[in-house]
């Protein structure tokens, strides 16, 4: 696969991160379906910013918009995991029976809705946040993106790569929920700079993907799901020891704990 030349990989790494800028702004944009427009202007968020950190150590005035970024990602999140906890509670509906877990499901919906009503109440139609974005909007007009060369992205990726086995290490030693949570974090991260260098330049993602020290797409995915399902089903039980005068709750614990299957962790 021919190698693309400086020009057409700084172009289309600022146009990858204009594309994933505007999506943020649309998803904002007065949502008619919130909860998936917060799940996806967080999706596009965590896309942009993995991207501008690829590419901090070459162009380091990314970071003044990956920290914007983090904010409105942040300020975003527990609505988010209030969504999500309803979703990972309504599963066990189905294997544990309604009677135990219907009242949690309740709860938790009472609880959502009165953090998004607050929310809004504090920042209208997500006003403050879009604002927030179209300053990321104009950071990005001007950064120096001729400036990337393909060594960067490699280099990019061989920091995040290192990262993840550093990450991996101290949750073998302490597999608790943050430790495994910022390994989650770090696997992801590195799985989305590879699909975005598979986007710049291909030929540098493919060169990566067959490299002894990175692992394939595919298996980023499939243990960043794993271990999301592990963070979510950790956010679900601290959700549940906060619910007063709950019937069962040790029941409901054990269910918690029996569903909950961490991926093998290196030796």
């Amino acid at each position: 696969m021919p190698t693309r030349p400086p020009a057409a990989i700084a172009e289309a790494a600022r146009a990858l991160a204009h594309k994933e800028c505007a999506a943020i702004q649309q998803a904002l944009d007065s949502p008619a379906q919130v909860h998936e427009a917060i799940h996806s202007a967080r999706k596009s968020i965590r896309h942009l910013r993995a991207l501008l950190q690829l590419v901090e150590d070459r162009i380091p005035d990314a970071q003044r918009a990956d920290r914007i970024l983090q904010r409105v990602g942040d300020s975003l999140s527990r609505l988010r995991d209030a969504h999500v906890a309803i979703a990972t509670a309504s599963r066990f509906i189905t294997e544990d029976g309604p009677e135990h877990w219907l009242p949690v499901v309740q709860h938790l919906t009472r609880r959502r809705d009165s953090l998004l009503e607050k929310t809004l109440a504090r920042d209208p139609a997500f006003a403050r946040r879009r604002t927030r974005i179209e300053r990321v909007a104009q950071l990005l007009e001007q950064l120096d993106w001729a400036r990337i060369r393909g060594k960067d992205l490699r280099h990019g990726l061989e920091k995040g790569q290192r990262r993840v086995e550093k990450a991996a290490r101290r949750a073998a030693r302490d597999p608790d929920p943050d430790n495994l949570h910022r390994w989650r974090r770090r696997v992801r991260k590195l799985r989305m700079q590879m699909e975005a260098v598979k986007r710049i330049a291909p030929d540098i993602a493919k060169s990566a993907a067959q490299s002894s020290t990175s692992k394939q797409l595919k298996a980023l995915h499939t243990l960043s799901d794993q271990l999301g399902d592990c963070q979510d089903l950790d956010v679900l039980q601290t959700l549940l020891d906060r619910i007063p005068a709950l019937p069962q709750r040790d029941h409901l614990r054990a269910c918690i704990r029996a569903s909950a299957t961490l991926p093998p962790l290196p030796g």
